[in-house]
């Protein structure tokens, strides 16, 4: 798995899964649903040979900048249409790039931009077709045809499984987001975390399935969005987390792109103003103090904590303050996203009324800016909860009730918390040498790094990489794809890649 940072600590030899942050290189989620993709006429064969074994595969179309090898271990080399490819062949793509491939006489599928995908199997026996395709990371369209033969077909990524029947679908899988299935024209398995539900209907219409859900109806209902500009379309914490924002300085806009109202220009509450500010029974805070826009991300392992440590973090659900993924399925909310500004900003994950039990992760994540402090608060029916962290040393496991960091730009951080708490954690694992809690944010504190912060970009300005706010429906920016270069993320341990059928 790439990204995972495993940590041994325990004199009680319990291996605790600890990955080192939760990021994404540009923030930003995946891609607004695409339309099944344009395929070229394949320029090889359309047909096969009738005999058994390995099928042939020709590279039918190439955009921008595409590399092929003929197996792990092989050199790369330039991909070019109307190249012949076999079984255990590799496929990769770079920025603003794709590559289309036919596995006659009725197969084609194109790996989207960033992805790598390993043609893992891709054989004939009799009228049976088998192919599997592993994909490490990125987006897959595969489109199947039935041309009277037997297909047993699967996209297969580090976390889900998506099998194919005679239909066109679409897998996307980019850590730390949730996989994701689009069925365009047909029916299809998804698989994940040893659930399977069926995406689409035979014939039927455009259908997509988020992991961790029940199907594509569940799927649509989470990431319903009621157009906040409205203040009669707001819940009554929300109203009031933005009036607070607005009452500390804030600007307030809506992002008609991301789906979410955005506050810019506000400041962080202080560490006494907090507690009496927050929404929920369940509350995760990101503050910080510096010019800078930061992106809160919250993962989570539902079940009991210590259980979920000793068999590795996996993330179930996840949240990220706009396209889609500010609600999650048990009741999580992000309300808005804070684009920071001089004085710095905050943003907040809440569950109001009942909260899963389970291991959760929190992230902070610089996306444009300055360098930058920045504290997390987890409180857990109104008392502040242990965090899990790793030291400067990117060794030493400790924890506090309050961490306290510098973010450099381009960088992120993580921390882990167990809710409830877990005895046998809290016996034996040391507290932050900086404190338990850590220094958090005072007036005292803000004002000097404000002044700092303000001395630091006299004359300058700030672009983030998050959209701007706007008050107008606009044409969409460019979203960078999340794994211009991967790094390490809350990643699955758990599961297998393949679907028994």
């Amino acid at each position: 798995m790439k990204g995972e940072v495993y940590m041994r600590y325990l004199p009680l030899a319990i291996s605790f899964v600890f990955v080192a942050c939760l990021c994404l290189t540009t923030a930003y989620a995946a891609d607004a649903p695409l339309a099944a993709p344009a395929v070229a006429a394949p320029s090889g064969p359309t047909s096969q040979p009738q005999s058994n074994g390995s099928m042939k595969i020709y590279i039918t179309s190439v955009n921008g900048l595409v590399q092929v090898r003929d197996g792990e271990g092989q050199p790369w080399r330039a991909a070019a249409v109307q190249m012949l490819i076999s079984q255990g062949a590799e496929l990769r793509t770079g920025p603003h790039s794709s590559v289309t491939c036919v596995i006659p006489p009725d197969q084609t599928f194109t790996l989207d931009r960033l992805g790598t995908v390993r043609v893992e199997q891709a054989a004939r026996n009799g009228n049976k077709i088998t192919t599997d395709l592993i994909m490490k990371y990125g987006r897959t369209h595969y489109d199947i045809q039935a041309a009277g033969l037997e297909h047993e077909a699967s996209i297969i990524s580090p976390s889900s499984t998506l099998a194919v029947r005679g239909t066109t679908v679409s897998l996307f899988d980019q850590p730390p987001f949730m996989p994701e299935a689009i069925s365009f024209t047909g029916r299809a398995a998804f698989t994940y975390n040893r659930a399977t539900v069926s995406v689409g209907r035979k014939n039927g219409a455009f259908a997509k399935a988020l992991a961790g859900t029940s199907g594509a109806a569940e799927t649509a209902l989470n990431q319903t969005v009621v157009d906040p500009r409205y203040a009669p379309s707001l819940s009554s914490a929300d109203q009031a987390l933005l009036a607070s924002e607005v009452a500390r300085g804030a600007v307030l806009s809506y992002d008609p792109v991301a789906n979410i109202p955005v506050v810019s220009g506000g400041r962080p509450q202080f560490d006494s103003e907090l507690p009496a500010g927050l929404p929920g029974s369940l509350d995760l805070v990101l503050r910080w103090t510096g010019n800078a826009d930061l992106a809160l991300e919250v993962g989570l392992d539902k079940g009991d904590p210590l259980t979920n440590i000793l068999n590795g973090f996996q993330q179930g659900e996840f949240l990220y303050p706009g396209y889609g993924y500010q609600n999650s399925p048990s009741g999580g909310h992000i309300p808005y996203a804070d684009v920071g500004g001089p004085t710095g900003g905050e943003e907040i994950a809440y569950w109001s009324g009942a909260f899963p039990t389970g291991l959760y992760g929190i992230a902070a994540q610089s996306i444009s800016g300055a360098a930058t402090s920045f504290t997390f608060d987890v409180y857990a029916n109104g008392s502040l909860v242990n965090e899990y962290y790793f030291a400067s040393d990117g060794v030493t496991l400790i924890k506090s009730t309050q961490v306290t960091r510098t973010l450099q730009p381009g960088q992120n951080f993580a921390a882990l918390v167990p809710v409830p708490a877990v005895p046998l954690l809290e016996g034996v694992v040391g507290d932050d040498p900086a404190g338990n809690p850590n220094p958090g944010i005072n007036a005292g504190s803000f004002n000097a790094n404000i002044q700092t912060a303000l001395a630091s970009i006299a004359g300058s300005s700030q672009t983030s990489a998050r959209p701007a706010a706007q008050t107008v429906t606009a044409a969409p920016p460019v979203i960078h794809p999340i794994a211009a270069a991967p790094v390490a993320h809350f990643l699955p341990t758990k599961n297998g890649i393949r679907v028994n059928r």
